[in-house]
């Protein structure tokens, strides 16, 4: 959507500004997080233990943007989600592609579809200490180009493209943080932008689904339009 498009060229552009604005000291990721951490093992999630409803898994189709999409999903059990309980993600976690489509880098939103996730096998994490690094700042660091390079320098050269090391090597990146009072001051900024991107989402995501089910129902002829006078 070409607003949406704009909007985060506006957030990135806020972001060039504001992380540029001074020589901010560096802190490696490692300093600034309070958890990173993998998905589970590929045997602890396949295919025959999906279910019907539950709690939802967080594949690399959900993460083609900046925050999460929901487009649909694949479950699992509570019951199952709890014995996995440091795969299990929540609003403001930042969630990396390690294997395939790497390079991929999204945040769980507030306002999001489910109160947490688990994540797939190519999947992990950083959860930020709000007392050092704010999320969103954080994100925005990684779909920089500086960020992306950082992050693919780990990166295998041979067969599926992954990172050596995800877990660790995340910590090691290093990126300019601004004392927290002033991460805070630019998030206030960018906050609306990153609202309005999520609403346009929304909407855009409820007129598909719209879509999807009157469309049908009009080729059938379930739906008669012909008295309307256009």
């Amino acid at each position: 959507m070409v607003i949406n498009d704009n909007l985060l060229d506006q957030l990135n552009q806020l972001y060039a500004e504001f992380s540029t604005r001074n020589e901010w000291s560096e802190m490696n990721i490692g300093d600034i997080a309070d958890k990173v951490a993998m998905g589970p093992f590929g045997s602890n999630i396949k295919v025959s233990t999906f279910v019907e409803y539950g709690v939802p898994i967080i594949s690399g189709n959900h993460l083609r943007g900046y925050f999460l999409e929901e487009p649909s999903y694949n479950y699992i059990t509570k019951e199952h989600a709890d014995k996995l309980k440091s795969s299990i993600v929540y609003p403001k976690d930042i969630v990396f592609t390690h294997a395939g489509n790497i390079g991929q880098v999204a945040m769980i939103p507030d306002g999001c579809e489910f109160s947490y996730y688990v994540l797939s096998q190519r999947q992990f994490y950083l959860r930020c200490n709000t007392e050092l690094a704010v999320p969103e700042y954080v994100l925005l660091f990684f779909h920089t180009k500086k960020g992306q390079h950082e992050l693919l320098s780990y990166a295998n050269q041979t067969g599926v493209p992954s990172i050596a090391q995800p877990a660790t090597n995340l910590k090691k990146i290093r990126l300019p943080i601004p004392p927290l009072n002033e991460q805070k001051d630019w998030l206030s900024v960018v906050s609306p932008i990153i609202t309005m991107y999520q609403n346009n989402y929304q909407e855009t995501k409820r007129l598909a689904a719209l879509r999807d089910t009157l469309l049908p129902k009009l080729m059938s002829g379930e739906i008669d339009i012909s008295s309307i006078d256009l």
